[in-house]
């Protein structure tokens, strides 16, 4: 299977080019500029329901923002019928299917999206009531049409299926599960088992029980009068009703008391993602908040930030490292993070925790300090040449209950902070030994080198504690007995020999294509090989074939003569049956341990081929059956993993072929089922001539 679907991934492939500056030379420090926080207006409506206007006529356009402002919302086995809800919101109303409502958006050029606890619009000024009449239509008259809910529920598990390869993914979800707890509103997510069991009624609750007037606000931006924007808000969600909205109150999560070190093991990683962080108690609008921002601009915010210039610029272990914070009126957080090469990853983590110690024990250079300021500066004068930027602080006035000055005086507050007022907002908030420290790699790599700072545990991609991902491989147990326990297991030697050809056909779901996929691989013994890749409404993207001696590609990108090292992997992956070959001279196999893949015993292998090419295959310990390989490129950006997992199964003619194939590499994930399979078909010579 080596390849054989490599070229799908040039479907998303994008390219993008960078200015060169050198950043080891700061910027010099400009003036602090004059700012103009424009006005608004707030008004409230009779059912609770208050509107900010922030009034700009420089362009005849209008954004429109609701916010439903309630208590967070622990989900338990259910986890994901929120944001469900908030998407359903957008599949139509009473009055409006979905196809209506996406057709009059469209016909005035607008936008329009929903979310759990928003909906927002932007479109000319001219047809600000009708994008006004649209929104309220959507808040207070939404259908939950079931077929849409199906749908959606479908894409949502689609979605989890693919980050269980996603290292980023995995980390985020894990560290948020480790910081919080997977029983805390912020820390639990949505799995398999939690979307499979959420039902229509639990949006439609969810909706009823929190989508009110009393607890929400209207923020209008743009070509409008105040006055006219109370009176089509007024007139629109004049009659939506009050009601008692759930009030919901948790504890404070307990900070890390010392290091906790957690491991998500992911066999193929080159790299891992390293992050660092725990639980704050910063409120909105707190007197520490403005400190805290300079003292996190100096240690990662930016290319000029401490983290980036130790890690990246001194030691070249990742291509960045950042730090960041969250307010929040129930819990915040402060991490720190970067993708780091396997090697290095014990050192990564040092140069962050001495990054941490040097921000809370040595005074910031006035230069340094300086250089914060002026550029935290620069960016709040720029942010308020959008009127947006006015609403938004308007919005956090009333909601947090700031001093109607908090922002005029922000920069004056920001100005006057000292050194040693950064130094106390370091070890107030930002860790050094009482941290959580999540790293999702390769466990065999990193685990022995981070285990000697303290406890290592081991979690799976649900942040659930699971056992050390390897473990040796049992006496008596060699790389050809699995090799031939995995032929019996699909038929035997004699039944895969019996296969003169075999053609099989694929749909495939790409994430991001717009458009059906198809593929369809022909193979004929002992190395013919053709595929051909049609999109729906496109025809022919892609065709590859190779008639034991000479291959070609040919499609969109034009046709191709493939020579040297193309032409050398074309004719490896036309190979028939290539693990009856595995235990002759062309291979060399390598048994290196059991693993847990994919919940999973298997034994882990590393194939050669007489070229130097390794790729590393998983065999399931039960089965025998291969559930995984991977494999590493490298590449002008690095290093690139990619796997594909193999599934389902299913005998034809007497030998078991898998009907679902997973494939990832990089941000690519595309999942492959066969729609069929036929065998001994007697294809001719002819059909691979070119």
């Amino acid at each position: 299977m080596k390849k054989i679907f490599s070229i799908l991934f040039t479907l998303a492939i994008t390219l993008s080019a960078t200015a060169q500056i050198d950043r080891s030379i700061r910027p010099e420090a400009g003036p602090a500029p004059k700012l103009d926080f424009g006005k608004y207006q707030v008004f409230e409506m009779k059912n609770g329901l208050k509107l900010i206007v922030v009034e700009d006529h420089k362009l005849p356009r209008v954004s429109i923002s609701l916010i439903i402002d309630r208590d967070p919302i622990l989900e338990g086995s259910k986890a994901g019928y929120v944001q469900l809800a908030g998407e359903m919101l957008r599949q139509g109303t009473t009055t409006r299917p979905k196809a209506q409502l996406d057709e009059e958006i469209d016909f005035i050029g607008a936008s329009l999206n929903t979310s759990s606890s928003s909906v927002s619009a932007s479109g000319l000024s001219k047809y600000t009531e009708k994008l006004i009449a649209m929104m309220a239509d959507v808040t207070l008259n939404p259908a939950f049409p079931p077929e849409e809910f199906e749908k959606l529920k479908k894409q949502a598990l689609s979605g989890i299926e693919s980050e269980k390869d996603d290292a980023d993914a995995i980390a985020e979800n894990v560290f948020r599960g480790m910081m919080y707890g997977l029983d805390h509103p912020y820390g639990e997510m949505m799995t398999k088992a939690t979307a499979e069991s959420i039902q229509l009624e639990d949006c439609k609750t969810y909706y009823n029980n929190y989508w009110v007037p009393n607890d929400s606000y209207i923020a209008i931006v743009g070509d409008i009068k105040p006055e006219k924007a109370k009176e089509l808000i007024t007139k629109y969600f004049g009659t939506w009703k009050t009601a008692n909205v759930p009030k919901n109150v948790y504890d404070m999560p307990e900070p890390a008391k010392a290091m906790q070190i957690s491991i998500v093991n992911k066999e193929s990683a080159v790299q891992s993602v390293v992050t660092i962080g725990n639980v704050i108690e910063l409120k909105p609008g707190s007197p520490d908040e403005v400190t805290l921002r300079l003292a996190n601009q100096i240690l990662g915010g930016g290319s000029l930030g401490r983290l980036f210039q130790n890690i990246r610029e001194d030691k070249a272990y990742t291509y960045g490292a950042y730090s960041s914070y969250d307010d929040d009126r129930l819990v915040g957080q402060f991490s720190a993070s970067a993708s780091v090469r396997n090697e290095v990853t014990d050192s990564a983590v040092m140069e962050f925790y001495k990054e941490f110690k040097r921000l809370q024990t040595e005074p910031v250079p006035a230069e340094e300090l300086q250089a914060a300021k002026n550029y935290v500066i620069g960016s709040f004068g720029r942010s308020l040449e959008s009127p947006s930027t006015v609403a938004r602080f308007a919005l956090n006035i009333q909601r947090y209950k700031l001093p109607a000055d908090y922002y005029e005086t922000y920069l004056a507050k920001l100005q006057a902070v000292t050194p040693e007022q950064i130094m106390e907002v370091a070890k107030k908030y930002i860790g050094t030994e009482s941290t959580h420290l999540v790293v999702v790699g390769k466990a065999s790599d990193i685990a022995d080198d981070l285990a000697a700072m303290g406890k290592v545990t081991y979690y799976d991609t649900e942040g659930k504690v699971a056992e050390a991902p390897s473990e040796p491989v049992p006496a008596g147990i060699t790389a050809e007995t699995v090799v031939n326990n995995y032929i019996d297991a699909i038929g035997g030697v004699k039944k895969l020999k019996k296969v003169k050809d075999i053609t099989t056909k694929y749909d495939a779901e790409i994430a991001g294509a717009p458009m059906k996929i198809s593929a369809t691989i022909t193979r004929k013994k002992p190395n013919m090989y053709k595929m051909e890749m049609v999109a729906a409404g496109m025809g022919t993207l892609m065709a590859q074939t190779y008639d034991g001696e000479r291959a070609k590609t040919s499609g969109m990108q034009g046709e191709k003569v493939l020579e040297g090292e193309d032409l050398e992997d074309m004719a490896q992956q036309a190979k028939f049956n290539t693990e009856l070959e595995y235990l002759t001279d062309a291979y060399t196999l390598k048994l290196t341990k059991v693993a847990t893949v994919d919940g999973q015993k298997a034994y882990v292998m590393e194939v050669t081929d007489k070229d130097g090419k390794t790729e590393t295959e998983y065999y399931s310990v039960e089965s025998g059956l291969k559930i995984k390989s991977e494999s590493t490129e490298e590449t002008p950006q690095g290093p690139i993993s990619s796997s594909q997992s193999y599934s389902d199964y299913k005998e034809v003619n007497g030998v078991m072929y898998p009907h679902t194939l997973k494939i990832d590499a990089g941000p690519q994930k595309i999942k492959m089922t066969v729609t069929e399979i036929k065998v001994n078909s007697k294809i001719k010579k002819s059909e691979f001539s070119f």
